[in-house]
């Protein structure tokens, strides 16, 4: 792999102004399922390999890692996962068409501890109010973090805009105990490795004009529905 940068400020001038963002969607026939941040895109390969009737898309801030890592994926025979470079910060419209993805995926985002650098951290309100605008009904949210402050944080933005449009599938401001994909970014990984405790948490859309008021609640473990 090249030399590439750790972290990348998001708010860096040329990144919020990317001019050759793509719009992401689906191959015929599959469904759309989408990591945020993604890096070298560890859990996305694990899902695409038992799954190829899926779209797996990651959205990523450093070019030349988009460039590298979707090389990879050519070489291993993985026709339907790919990277895309762009800032999810800012680029979410361009890149997601109202209603086109079945599950967001946000794993171990960069937590910027310093507190000048909190405004560089992505979770926040705009970012889950695009999530819910890109997220088809019924559609699903996982996040993951080993920083507790990053997890409530999520949850926070999350709950403030529960039960009408997200639910959280085991209880209000719960986590989740264990991760239900059959997929494992790097950091998970080392995570477990080092016993770190990880923070796991899986909202689902809600539209009330749209899906029932109750949506139907999954145990952790099961395989994710198909939303069709």
């Amino acid at each position: 792999m090249p030399r590439i940068r750790q972290h990348v400020n998001p708010l860096k001038s040329d990144l919020l102004e990317i001019a050759d963002v793509p719009r992401v969607a689906a191959a015929a026939g599959h469904a759309l399922d989408v990591e945020l941040g993604a890096a070298e895109a560890h859990f996305l390969v694990d899902l695409a390999r038992v799954d190829r009737d899926t779209t797996f898309v990651g959205v990523e801030i450093r070019r030349e890692l988009v460039t590298f890592t979707n090389g990879e994926f050519a070489k291993a025979g993985l026709p339907n996962v790919r990277l895309v470079f762009a800032n999810m910060s800012v680029d979410m419209q361009r890149l997601f068409a109202a209603g086109g993805v079945r599950r967001f995926f946000l794993n171990f985002p960069d937590p910027w501890f310093k507190t000048r650098q909190h405004k560089r951290r992505v979770i926040g309100p705009e970012l889950m109010e695009e999530i819910h605008r890109a997220l088809a009904p019924g559609g699903e949210l996982f996040v993951q973090t080993d920083i507790f402050d990053l997890a409530m944080d999520a949850m926070g933005a999350l709950e403030a805009l529960a039960p009408a449009r997200f639910v959280n599938t085991r209880a209000p401001w719960s986590f989740l105990p264990a991760n239900p994909y059959p997929a494992k970014s790097r950091r998970e990984r080392q995570c477990e490795g080092d016993g770190s405790r990880i923070w796991r948490l899986l909202y689902q859309h809600r539209d009330p004009e749209r899906v029932p008021a109750t949506p139907g609640a999954r145990s952790v473990g099961q395989s994710p529905p198909a939303l069709g």
